[in-house]
């Protein structure tokens, strides 16, 4: 091929395809059907660009009965995981064998409209920079993530992560020291009780399988509920854990926010969550429970703020926000991408 028709068939620098998935690897994936990052290239110095499709009927994140329907937030900030992850290995030469946790993170959809699920998948760019890298012993050990969302060609929102790298000898180590012993995995641990769980409907959900919450409870201006979520859910348990990933967890602060909602009258037909910011302070074990409490919202306030407490310690805390869509809106196609 010459020079000139290389030149002439060449991709432009900045194109993003939405053609099929990355290697499941480069996002800590076990199973394909949960990639969702399409492409990530390098647009310049330290900063990168990801495309991620939205699917239309995923059992997980498309179980949502709200009208019109938007892209779930948590369905985009799991592309912001997987396109922050894919980049650091791609680019930044972190080793595939680190495990990432999860200390903060962040995601504020300010254009939820632009979100609205259409007759065709949505096309998800996440502008993508690492602010932070801290170095030891030539090994990345702290990363922070700042990335700036564009849904089907429209600015709607941005996320950003703090996260920790360890080895998976170190993490191993760090679990075990913790815990004065080996933590059991969701393979070994006797299967959570879901006798109770809440009925699905009441957290915006049409199917039990994605229900995480159980037990409801309301005393002294505080509502409460229990993490009891189903191990058999692929979307939330993608592989073999030793603690409830944060994903988990935020979706369990997810329904109780939209449980306070249905709780306080509010119409949870056109309710969604918009906002989350979360600090995850130490491990959520698997084999004691995990209770999850909030004030409920007064004033038509939109926020809730959720403390995740384990054995007498708290071990997440997340804010919430809620965004009621209006009254009348009809559910129309989102913007396509050309």
């Amino acid at each position: 091929m010459s020079e000139t028709l290389a030149a002439t068939t060449a991709e432009p620098a900045f194109h993003i395809r939405f053609a099929h998935t990355v290697d499941r690897h480069l996002v800590h994936r076990a199973a394909v059907a949960e990639v969702f990052v399409t492409d990530a290239r390098q647009i310049g110095d330290s900063v990168y660009l990801a495309g991620a499709q939205t699917p239309l009927s995923h059992g997980y994140y498309n179980d949502h009965l709200q009208q019109p329907a938007l892209t779930d937030v948590l369905l985009v900030l799991e592309a912001c995981r997987q396109a922050a992850v894919c980049a650091a290995h791609t680019f930044l030469d972190i080793p595939m064998d680190t495990s990432f946790l999860v200390n903060e993170v962040s995601v504020q959809l300010d254009h939820p409209e632009a979100l609205r699920t259409g007759s065709d998948p949505g096309e998800l760019q996440l502008l993508t920079e690492y602010p932070t890298v801290r170095m030891k012993a030539d090994r990345a050990r702290k990363v922070g993530v700042a990335q700036e969302l564009t849904f089907n060609g429209r600015p709607v929102g941005l996320a950003s992560m703090q996260v920790s790298a360890l080895t998976k000898t170190e993490y191993a180590a760090l679990r075990t020291y913790q815990r004065g012993g080996v933590a059991p995995s969701t393979r070994e641990v006797p299967r959570p009780d879901r006798s109770a769980v809440l009925a699905p409907e009441q957290v915006g959900r049409s199917s039990r399988g994605n229900v995480v919450l159980a037990s409801p409870a309301f005393e002294d201006g505080r509502l409460t509920a229990q993490l009891v979520p189903d191990f058999d859910n692929r979307s939330l348990f993608d592989h073999e854990y030793d603690h409830f990933p944060a994903m988990t967890l935020l979706e369990g602060a997810r329904q109780l926010g939209l449980l306070a909602a249905y709780w306080g009258g509010r119409p949870l037909n056109r309710t969604h969550v918009s906002g989350v910011d979360a600090a995850f302070l130490r491990f959520a074990e698997l084999d004691a429970p995990v209770v999850l409490s909030a004030e409920m919202p007064q004033g038509g306030k939109d926020t809730l703020d959720i403390v995740f407490e384990q054995s007498g310690r708290t071990v997440a805390t997340t804010s919430i926000r809620l965004h009621e869509e209006p009254a009348g809106s009809v559910a129309g196609p989102a913007e396509s991408a050309a």
